[in-house]
Parts: structure tokens; sequence; C-alpha cells
């Protein structure tokens, strides 16, 4: 029995490596009309703040006012003051060195870092000197969410199998809610990767698929509430996923590129983000390759609300917090304060 956990183990590191590798490369060629058009709404962008980046960072994450920044490194992670400058550096002290993917979340009084390959979960109070643990999933998980110092979302596996399921865990009762949705392939989440995010108040999450058009909105507690396709005609993906092996040594892996459709999304409690990786056919070709576009939708449907560029380098973009109408913009050399003013009157229901 223990020898079958280790290989299935194995086994589905295996995939999920393959997983996040293919991800990265796959780009989205635009050679040929899309078969969309974007509703551009006056957004008036202003920026307030910039700060040259003393180091490399990887992922902006807070709670309100309260920025953090991740490093590639995953040793430290560091506060950040009103001017965006480095106010304290936060050790990351754990007994291990922690291994990539690694997601990070904060509240009013933890610190939150969540290592997918392990399965665990690493939190401490801000002034605490240690981290603790929980351990989330017996194998990995490829996507998280931190909803409260006792709410965890991930999207793990059936034991034993490559079927993704969302799963909502209380780590101080163990009590667990499941949902299937997105998990009638037993392809290790391959056809079906995406992005997970949440409105600010965390009662509605967002999970946005990488490859087609949808976006589909849970509550906290896992119901789905709404399907919404997003605007652009990529309704299905032509994933194909191959095995390798056989028994329990069998691997899964993505067989040919895929292409991405959705590329980050972040909200906050009116509007989802959602930055493309298509080309709309309204759309010059020199605006999209030089700015993200992003295409925005109401949290209470998912209906569309309109598109706006962000006036920065779209190569160099590495990550989104947004609190309110502040949107905090990571790039490679430097954090961005933009103010984003969406009149209300430029959209319509």
């Amino acid at each position: 029995m223990k020898r079958t956990l280790i290989f299935i183990g194995c086994t589905m590191m295996a995939a999920l490596t393959c997983l996040f590798v293919l991800v990265l490369v796959a780009g989205m060629p635009n050679d040929r009309k899309n078969g969309f058009d974007r509703q551009w709404v006056k957004v008036n962008v202003r920026q307030q703040l910039s700060y040259k980046l003393p180091l490399t960072g990887e992922r902006l994450f807070g709670w309100g006012d309260s920025i953090y920044l991740s490093a590639p490194s995953h040793r430290q992670i560091y506060s950040l003051d009103n001017s965006l400058h480095i106010k304290d550096t936060v050790e990351l002290t754990v007994n291990k060195q922690l291994r990539p993917p690694v997601n990070f979340f904060a509240d009013a009084t933890h610190i939150y870092a969540h290592e997918y390959n392990s399965g665990k979960l690493f939190f401490k109070e801000l002034h605490a000197a240690q981290f603790d643990s929980a351990r989330l999933s017996a194998g990995p998980f490829v996507k998280s969410l931190q909803l409260s110092d006792s709410l965890v979302v991930i999207r793990g596996f059936v034991p034993g199998s490559f079927q993704p399921v969302f799963m909502r865990i209380n780590i101080l009762n163990g009590e667990q809610r499941k949902s299937n949705l997105l998990s009638e392939k037993a392809d290790a989440g391959f056809s079906t990767d995406g992005i997970l995010c949440s409105n600010t108040q965390k009662d509605r999450l967002f999970y946005i698929p990488y490859f087609e058009n949808g976006i589909y909105c849970m509550d906290n507690e896992l119901n789905l509430r709404y399907k919404q396709h997003t605007i652009d005609t990529v309704f299905h993906n032509d994933i194909r996923v191959a095995g390798r092996g056989d028994g329990e040594m069998q691997k899964l892996y993505a067989s040919a590129p895929r292409v991405k459709v959705n590329k980050r999304a972040f909200a906050n409690d009116r509007l989802l983000f959602i930055e493309s990786d298509l080309q709309a056919d309204n759309e010059q070709r020199d605006a999209f390759s030089k700015y993200p576009v992003l295409d925005t939708y109401y949290v209470e449907n998912g209906s569309y609300a309109g598109s706006f560029y962000l006036p920065v380098d779209k190569k160099k973009v590495l990550s989104y917090y947004v609190n309110a109408e502040k949107l905090y913009v990571l790039l490679k050399d430097e954090i961005t304060l933009y103010t984003i003013t969406l009149p209300s009157s430029s959209f319509h229901r």
C-alpha cells in the first residue's frame, strides 16, 4: 500500500510539472481574425506611484492597503509601505526550502504560504517568529485560495486518480466540502487548467479556464452561482493528453502545446478583470502587442462590462493586486500603483 501511494505521488508530481511547464510556454498566435469585438470604455487610469525594485519580485498579494511582495527564492516576503518601498522582511522560517509552485496570501493578522506539490499550508501571525503548518491534501494540488484563517479552497485530485476536484477545507476541524465542477475528465486538470480568484469579500469565487471562454462563479461553500462566457469565441479547447507507462506508473502529459485564451484574472467587489491573450477584430495589432487588455465583467452575474488598456509594457507584467479602485502592478523591475475610475455611465447591463 505504501509503495502504491509513493507511485501515485510521483506520477501526480510528474504530471503537474508537465502541466506548469506547458502553461508557461504556450502562447496565442493572433495571425487571423478571432471573430469577436471589444466594447471600449472610457476608463480614467491614473498613475499614482512607481518604485524601481532593488530586487527581483515574483508576486504581489495583500489585505486592503497592506501590500506584500514574494520573491522567487521563496525564502522571504517583503511588506511595502505607502510609497511602495520595502519596510520589512518576513523570513519564511519553515523546516524546508519551499519548492515552486508556491502561492501566498495575507489577512489582517496572518501570512499564508501554499506549497502545491507537498500539499501543505504554512501560516503564521504577523509578529510570530515561526510558521506553523497543516496538510491540505495527501497529494499535490494545482490551485488554491485562502478564504479565512481556517478555510482554504484547493483544486486537488480524487485519491489515486487524475480526476480534479475543488475542495473547501476547514483546517481547524478537518471538515471538507467538494465540488465536481469541471471534473468530467480524469486528465490531471490539463484540459480545464485555469485561474482561481475571489472578490474582496471572498463570498464569490471565480474559476476562469486558460484555454476556453468560461467564467464559473461559486459561493464560498462551492455552490455554482452562475456560468458565463467571456467575449471571445473559443467555446471548446483542443487539449490532447497522452499517457506513458502502465498501471501504477502511468504518467499523463499534454501531447501538444496549448494556446492560452485568458492569461490572468483578479477581482474587487464590483468587477472581475480578465487579461486576455486574444486580439479582438476591432483591435489594432500594435496596441494589443504593447499593452495588456483587461476585459471586465460584473461580479454579480458575469455579464460583460467593457474593456480597456493598461498603460504598461505587457511583456514585463508579473502580477496584479487590486484593492477597490487601486490597482498595483508588479513588473520585472518595478511596482506601479494606478487608480482606476470606471464611470458608471460607460457601462450597459
